[in-house]
């Protein structure tokens, strides 16, 4: 007899089994539905133990929806991204940017600065390292499509002269070193450190779009300048490797030539303000996230540049016995879960 056959026997002898037979259960089918959850009851669990991804979920009443079901009512308290606006696309032009090349150019720009409620600074530089890299170039923004982009040190074949490094930042230490002249930047805490390397301590920092973005939504996506242009401005910025090339062949940016490169740089500046001007007003609306963005983040950026640069002293004692109190309290934390789960795991 071939295992066909032996299977169909056995099939035939337990047809007893494959009959439905009715089950008392305590519930009702409609009790047995996929129900809304208790979203307040879950955020405050979720918060509690810092579940930030289910948190989100909660917040956005995505959280074990019925099918077909209409979201479950959000709590009262929203998720900053959740108020986030529809981004319209920002045209940026062009046409307003200068690359700055005299002394009289130069403190014109500066007085305008000056007189500004806040502006828009990055460096170019040589290296990702701040530590060691090299200061090729300035740039800064007072209004949107406004931007000016100083070279310092650009020294490919048949560049044009510039201002020196060394008198470039003579003239602007002084604003680069004023507290109440606000600046805004893209990962201030780099170009604080490329200011160390020349002997200017970089004040009046203001704002940070790198910061205000992961403030804003953290889990949103990437928080570099190119892709916060695309996400809150709808614009495509011009991207490093369209100007320097890529491989071995890259070119560093003081190769860069100067038409290429201002329009670069100061590109940067606008966009790094615009950016801001489109994310400051949804951060003051949320009174727990600015309040972090104020008093924690902002704050912490000079602290940050100065660890990175000088480095941090440890006391191999006391880093012991906090290593010990941390141990204690896992421990507590621990037997704690066990007794409440009722068992081991």
């Amino acid at each position: 007899m071939g295992s066909s056959s032996k299977t169909k026997k056995l099939l035939i002898s337990h047809t007893s089994w494959r009959r439905l037979k009715p089950v008392e259960l305590e519930l009702t089918c409609e009790q047995l539905e996929v129900q809304q959850p208790a979203a307040e009851e879950l955020l405050g669990l979720f918060k509690k133990y810092e579940f930030k991804r289910w948190t989100a979920d909660v917040e956005a009443g995505k959280w074990l929806q019925a099918k077909g079901a209409k979201p479950a009512a959000k709590p009262q308290e929203t998720s900053v991204a959740d108020e986030a606006p529809e981004v319209t696309a920002t045209v940026i032009s062009y046409d307003n940017y200068v690359t700055i090349l005299d002394e009289e150019t130069l403190k014109a720009w500066i007085a305008k600065l000056e007189k500004a409620p806040v502006f828009a600074f990055d460096t170019e530089t040589d290296s990702l390292d701040n530590i060691s890299a090299n200061l090729v170039g300035l740039s800064f923004a007072i209004e949107p499509g406004v931007a000016a982009y100083i070279p310092v040190a650009h020294d490919y074949l048949d560049a044009p002269d510039q201002i020196s490094r060394e008198r470039a930042l003579e003239l602007l230490k002084p604003l680069l070193e004023d507290e109440k002249a606000l600046k805004v930047g893209q990962n201030l805490k780099y170009d604080r450190g490329i200011l160390a390397n020349y002997g200017i301590e970089l004040r009046g920092i203001a704002f940070d779009t790198m910061l205000e973005s992961y403030i804003l939504n953290s889990v949103a996506g990437r928080h570099d300048m190119d892709s916060l242009a695309e996400r809150w401005l709808k614009h495509k910025t011009i991207t490093f490797e369209e100007i320097a090339g890529k491989g071995k062949n890259q070119l560093t940016f003081n190769q860069i030539a100067l038409e290429e490169a201002g329009r670069y740089a100061a590109e940067d500046a606008d966009v790094t303000l615009q950016l801001h001007l489109k994310m400051w007003p949804d951060l003051q609306k949320h009174k727990g996230p600015l309040n972090v963005f104020e008093n924690i983040e902002m704050p912490l950026v000079p602290v940050l540049s100065r660890i990175e640069r000088n480095g941090v002293k440890i006391d191999p004692k006391v880093l012991h016995n906090h290593s010990e109190e941390l141990t204690l309290r896992l421990a507590e934390l621990e037997k704690k879960a066990h007794e409440i789960a009722g068992e081991e795991f």
